[in-house]
């Protein structure tokens, strides 16, 4: 029965975020708003919302905080790999696509973010203030400095008529936004319950259950802005979620003030745990450096289509790959599955 309900939970999920990849790209060709903004910030934001609330429930309710790092970690690699996808499938209409230069900043920020969490996890007993690890605090100004600098207008490039006016958008994004966050309470609960039957670790079933389903607005509403030929918001919605993932861990971190071990970010030594935590860590790093090189090369020669296309079909594959290193990795090192 509980896998009954994950997967039609997780049916619901697909469906709300292709009604949010819709709205969000009618916003942007019929507004003055920014596709970086809309796709980095507002669709980065509500498609995160899962890793938000299932993280939140993790810590407050069901008292794992380590489902958060992998929720997060592992949600951030396959978001990257979503992305990576698309680009090696369409990357004719990526090459003859425009990207925002801003994404670069948020890529640096990303990887300023990545270095933060290395201190955590591979220096045993991290200063804390008071109960938060000492990292924490510099995620939060990295993400709102982050959120600072997007730029929130520009023309749009192509004007659609919209059958909705831009209230009717706007309320039907909030409807689809709410039944999203109230579709991912509920999964929290049933991906820990399938955690539990396969006897899996708590990283890994972060990464695995609760990344994968929490990133599926990430991964389906990427795959349709793309298929609109609207790359711009797509890369911001995978970059700005991930940006904002990393938010969620200061938050977590910040609420696990209960007595005993309420570590968020687990050691490398930690057993496979904090194997699996160490892995993410370098993986999603390592995509977000593929992901660097692919919009370094689309926002410095946008000219050269061949360029484009070759940086999307070898950075796509990285980013790929980086999640699949780790599903092989963890299970044949660690001997989870």
């Amino acid at each position: 029965m509980v896998y009954v309900a994950f997967i039609l939970l997780a049916t619901a999920v697909v469906f709300l975020s292709i009604k949010l990849s819709k709205y969000v790209d009618l916003l942007d060709k019929t507004t003055n708003v920014s596709g970086a903004f809309i796709g980095g910030v507002l669709l980065a934001a509500v498609t995160s919302l899962p890793e938000l609330f299932t993280s939140l429930s993790a810590v407050l309710f069901l008292k794992q905080n380590n489902l958060v790092t992998g929720n997060i970690l592992g949600s951030n690699v396959f978001n990257l790999a979503a992305l990576g996808i698309c680009l090696v499938i369409m990357f004719r209409g990526f090459s003859n696509s425009k990207i925002s230069k801003h994404y670069v900043f948020t890529i640096l920020a990303c990887l300023c973010v990545y270095g933060l969490i290395s201190v955590a996890i591979f220096v045993k007993n991290t200063p804390k203030l008071g109960f938060v690890n000492i990292v924490s605090p510099f995620i939060f100004v990295i993400y709102v400095v982050s959120l600072f600098i997007t730029p929130k207008t520009e023309e749009p490039e192509e004007k659609t008529e919209s059958p909705l006016s831009k209230k009717q958008l706007l309320l039907r994004f909030i409807a689809a936004a709410v039944l999203l966050v109230a579709v991912s309470i509920v999964i929290t609960y049933v991906s820990d319950s399938i955690a539990e039957k396969l006897e899996l670790g708590k990283t890994f079933a972060g990464a695995l259950l609760l990344g994968l389903t929490t990133s599926l607005p990430e991964l389906v509403s990427t795959v349709s802005l793309c298929k609109r030929g609207n790359f711009n918001a797509a890369t911001g919605n995978i970059l700005g979620s991930n940006i904002f993932n990393f938010l969620i861990l200061f938050i977590a971190d910040l609420l696990s003030f209960r007595k005993g071990n309420t570590d968020v970010y687990p050691h490398f030594l930690n057993g496979a745990e904090g194997f699996q935590a160490m892995l993410l860590l370098v993986l999603g790093a390592a995509a977000t450096i593929a992901a660097l090189a692919v919009v370094l090369v689309k926002t410095s020669a946008p000219e050269k289509k061949l360029l484009g296309k070759t940086a999307a079909i070898s950075g796509g594959t990285v980013m790929t790959s980086a999640y699949l290193l780790f599903l092989i990795l963890s299970t044949t090192l660690t001997g989870i599955a």
